[in-house]
């Protein structure tokens, strides 16, 4: 007989046994397939032991037959009974497994109870399977996930059925393997037909065989006379279809989908089809807003992968974990790249290992025959191992890399995929993590790129036992910066906010904690710089489209690095550096974001982007093309003020083509203004690249305040005469005495009436300036959440009154790379925040608020302290700094900024 099916996805009885509170021990009903944290508040960072049961009537036709009761995937342990009767358990929570329950079946009803243990670490509890030692992936960052999560159903069918049929495709020569595995050996003469079905619909393959009696397992042939190559810009998918007949009749059938795919690297490239091709991926946790890891359903999932490659983007790194098969289905059809990676576990033991080899062989022999699948890594920064120290963890490794790279030949495999102080041991890729705030870390950035670029010794093991070929495409396979979604955006169909909301005060200090971000929004005074929350959270989103733009145009320039993987394509949980929010809503730069994450891109290079009026702004300027052909008779039109074009007659696949420096006159101007360069890539009149780059440009600097300043720094006084400004006699009769350090002298000074202007640039007290139990200091960024170089920080400035002069805002962009603070001012209360602080910053969802330039007043004086490195650079040499300088020295001289926000007018009635 064919195989029938019954689903038993649905409404479940539910028992949680997990502890002693009487509240959470009840009966109640639960979704499956779902995580039972998805479902019972309660219940949300709970693991444990709970017991599920279902009731089911057999239709009557299935009476006298074999029935095999599947699960999807259970976390993370499953002991199955049916009918009263223990029929068998299975460990590990990412793969399918079954049980023939036949013979525990009595007048055509299961009473089906599954028993789910959800490890903790504790030995008292889990003393032979402890949470450490099962691969469980990302749940140790965002919570436990337990209970049936993937679908369940009944199957009717003959007892030596095929279990496992792995298909195996040659693009060079068409062939084509089907490997077979028997539920059990083969009892009768048994011919197999295999059908191999093209991407239009028509068959283009069918053989039969013969298959001997007794057999396990078997191997099945065919040829497809040229085969259509899949990718992602032609994503043709074949069909094999495979009927097991016995005496006439079709036993057994079984279908699957595959694609002739052909990954390889060459000289330091990676190669699809034989052609050359670039990366351009994005890190996917696969985690869902209201069902954690279970898909909401194939729509969704196809959702999220269309804008993907809206964005630009070729390849998603499904990052350590074994998605539901539906996942791997919509890649396959709609055209994106997969980077697949095994379930890492918390440490090293024989049994954690003996683990993570079956789980590895089981998501093979699953998920194998996906095109989409292109990569596979072992081990993600160095969790659950100890490469740095452990020669046999090391040794281990390589092992499993080639046991891998001997089962599944077709595609490459990272050992691990590294962070310092990782490495590889035995790779096909080069890959590397690096995190850099932009723009307040895009040294550091730009060091790592020419490092990686340069084939860092970082990369493989120091300790004399690493293999590599020197030739390992290289790729940065992990960076990001934050935007924050719209919370609005967020909540679930009656208003709700996630109940996720409240999770991350765990993590960096509390500032991964979402909820209350409004609150605080409005009591930092952020209302005061942004209008409102929704300019806010789209400035951040804009920020974190530049900081992306930077980051992925220095890799660009570099034709060694063969691709990257952004982090990340949705925000999971707390975490806010998606492309896309936890319910695929899109960023405010959508639309935009493919220009700079495409295969051919302009890529220019504004090493400072603020400009006096009247300079000539040189750019080095480069054009980067990726994979596929060459291009020809190409057109890059500079559109400015003064527009140029430049003819291009050839760029080849897998090139960096560099132009030089290109000059361009910049106008006069009598008011600051951000500008803008475009340029367009014509091929045969059509656009096919376009970027743009902006920055500041400040009309001609004239006379400084007449004001007379003083300095106790010889040095600063030499500056301040560079600008333009008199030089006082001493600090008595100065208008604004400008300091690097708080002194005795200095407090003294403006206690007594004077006026002050302190620039630290390094840490220590601003006591008596403010009140010893406020404890105000300047703290240095580096070592502290302040640099957000993970989790984003967000600096502003009050772009009005004196800072007016200074464009674009209110978030500081790249025309401030050179006056970028290294140090923060702790310690200012709410009430500074109202009026009194002109720039600040903030750590990830609006925490741990510190200030840049505060101004205060002190016994008859007043003084203003800004960290910004504003003396950093010859005078005048930024306008940035020289405008902003100027500004500060206002504010000092008293002349305040205007006020954000007019007081209403009072009307007669």
């Amino acid at each position: 007989m064919k195989k029938a099916r019954i689903s038993l996805d649905g409404i479940w009885e539910f028992q949680y046994l997990g502890s002693s509170a009487p509240s959470l021990a009840g009966k109640r009903n639960i979704l499956v397939p779902s995580p039972w944290q998805a479902q019972f508040p309660d219940l949300s960072m709970r693991g444990g032991v709970a017991v599920y049961r279902r009731s089911v009537e057999l239709p009557n036709e299935w009476a006298g037959a074999r029935v095999f009761l599947h699960f999807g995937a259970v976390f993370h342990i499953a002991h199955v009974f049916v009918n009263g009767a223990l029929i068998g358990s299975h460990v590990g929570g990412f793969l399918p497994f079954h049980f023939d329950i036949t013979e525990n079946l009595s007048s055509g009803r299961a009473d089906i109870e599954v028993r789910v243990e959800s490890p903790t670490d504790d030995p008292a509890e889990f003393p032979h399977t402890p949470f450490a030692e099962m691969p469980f992936g990302k749940q140790s960052w965002y919570g436990p996930l337990s209970g049936i999560w993937q679908s369940v159903f009944l199957e009717c069918n003959v007892a030596d059925r095929v279990t496992c049929l792995r298909v195996g495709s040659d693009l060079d020569s068409g062939d084509v393997s089907a490997q077979l595995r028997f539920e059990r050996a083969l009892c009768c003469r048994t011919d197999a037909v295999l059908e191999v079905v093209g991407p239009d619909g028509e068959t283009v393959a069918t053989t039969r065989t013969e298959l001997a009696l007794g057999a396990e397992h078997a191997t099945i042939r065919a040829h497809v006379m040229s085969p259509s190559p899949w990718s992602p810009d032609a994503p043709n998918l074949y069909r094999l279809r495979l009927r097991m007949i016995r005496n006439g009749e079709v036993l057994d059938e079984k279908e699957t989908s595959f694609g002739f795919r052909k990954i390889e690297t060459r000289g330091g490239k990676l190669w699809l089809n034989g052609k050359p091709f670039y990366l351009r991926a994005a890190l996917d946790q696969d985690y869902y807003p209201d069902t954690i890891c279970t898909p909401p359903s194939l729509e969704f999932i196809e959702d999220r992968f269309r804008k993907a490659k809206e964005l630009g983007l070729n390849a998603l790194r499904c990052h350590i974990k074994a998605p539901d098969p539906r996942y791997y289905e919509a890649a396959d059809r709609l055209g994106l790249l997969i980077w697949a990676e095994l379930p890492n576990g918390g440490y090293s033991t024989e049994r954690s290992r003996e683990r993570k080899e079956t789980t590895l062989k089981g998501i093979i022999d699953r998920d194998g025959n996906h095109p989409s699948i292109f990569c596979w890594t072992l081990i993600n920064e160095n969790w659950g191992v100890d490469l740095v120290h452990d020669a046999k963890h090391r040794a281990w490794l390589r092992r499993l890399y080639l046991w891998l790279k001997a089962y599944d030949p077709t595609r490459l495999v990272v050992d691990n995929s590294p962070l310092a102080p990782s490495f590889h041991v035995q790779s096909d890729l080069a890959d590397y993590h690096f995190y850099a705030a932009i723009p307040d870390s895009r040294h550091d950035w730009d060091r790592f790129v020419d490092a990686l670029a340069n084939r860092g010794d970082w990369l493989f093991s120091p300790e004399g036992d690493a293999v590599t070929t020197g030739e390992e495409p290289l790729l940065c396979s992990e960076f990001g910066n934050w935007g924050l979604p719209d919370p609005e955006k967020l909540n679930d169909g009656d208003g709700r906010e996630p109940w996720w909301f409240e999770t991350g005060h765990d993590w960096g200090e509390g500032v991964m904690y979402p909820h209350g971000v409004l609150n605080r929004f409005h009591d930092w005074s952020l209302d005061r710089v942004f209008g409102g929350f929704a300019s806010f959270i789209e400035a951040t989103q804009w920020q974190q489209y530049r900081a992306l733009k930077y980051q992925i145009e220095a890799m660009r320039r570099r034709p060694e690095i063969a691709g990257y993987v952004i982090t990340e394509l949705t925000d999971c949980h707390w975490e806010s550096n998606g492309l896309l929010d936890m319910r695929s809503n899109t960023r405010a730069f959508h639309d935009v974001f493919h220009s700079v994450n495409a295969d051919t891109v302009i890529v220019p290079n504004l090493e400072r982007a603020a400009f006096w009026s009247g300079e000539t702004l040189r750019l080095p300027l480069r054009i980067a093309h990726g994979g596929g052909e060459a291009l020809e008779g190409l057109t890059l039109e500079i559109l400015s003020d003064w527009p140029q074009t430049i003819a291009i007659a050839r760029l080849d696949a897998a090139s960096v083509r560099d132009l030089g420096d290109i000059a361009i006159p910049l106008p006069e101007v009598d008011k600051p203004a951000m500008r803008r360069i475009s340029f367009h890539l014509r091929a045969g009149g059509k656009v096919i690249a376009r970027n743009d780059i902006d920055f500041a440009l400040h009309p001609a600097r004239k006379e400084a305040p007449n004001a007379a300043l003083w300095s106790p720094d010889p040095e600063v006084r030499v500056r301040l005469q560079g600008l333009g400004y008199r030089l006082a006699t001493g600090m008595s009769d100065a208008d604004v005495v400008v300091a690097l350090t708080s002194t005795a002298e200095l407090a003294a000074h403006v206690r007594g009436g004077g006026r002050a202007l302190l620039l630290p640039d390094e840490e220590g007290t601003l006591t008596p300036f403010f009140p010893h139990w406020q404890n105000v200091r300047v703290v240095a960024r580096d070592g502290t959440l302040w640099r957000g170089d993970w989790a984003s920080s967000f600096a502003w400035l009050r772009r009005r009154g004196v800072f007016r002069g200074l464009p674009g805002g209110p978030l500081i962009d790249q025309t401030f790379d050179r006056v970028l603070p290294t140090h923060v001012i702790s310690g200012c209360n709410l009430l500074d925040f109202h009026a009194r602080v002109h720039a600040a910053l903030a750590v990830g969802w609006i925490h741990k608020p510190v200030g840049l330039t505060v101004e205060r007043n002190y016994g008859e004086g007043q003084i203003v302290i800004s960290t910004f490195r504003v003396l950093r650079d010859a005078p005048g040499a930024d306008p940035t700094a020289a405008t902003l300088f100027d500004a500060l020295v206002a504010i000092a001289l008293n002349h305040a900024a205007a006020p954000s926000v007019q007081p209403a007018k009072l009307e007669s009635a």
